[in-house]
């Protein structure tokens, strides 16, 4: 994955969009909405995943 001062704009709105897809998917398996709850295992792995891509969206 490149840095963020080399991303396309397509990039970042798909990398955005991806980020803003864990972070439901953490929120809706947390079992207070009604969704299933995620065990910690996949819930750390969905925190992984959204903070990586949240770094390298902060970075300029």
């Amino acid at each position: 994955m490149a840095d963020a001062s080399t991303l396309t704009d397509a990039e970042r709105a798909r990398l955005e969009q991806r980020r803003d897809r864990l972070m439901k998917l953490m929120k809706e398996g947390d079992g207070s909405g009604g969704g299933q709850a995620l065990d910690a295992d996949d819930r750390a792995d969905l925190m992984q995943e959204w903070t990586k891509i949240d770094n390298l969206l902060q970075r300029r």
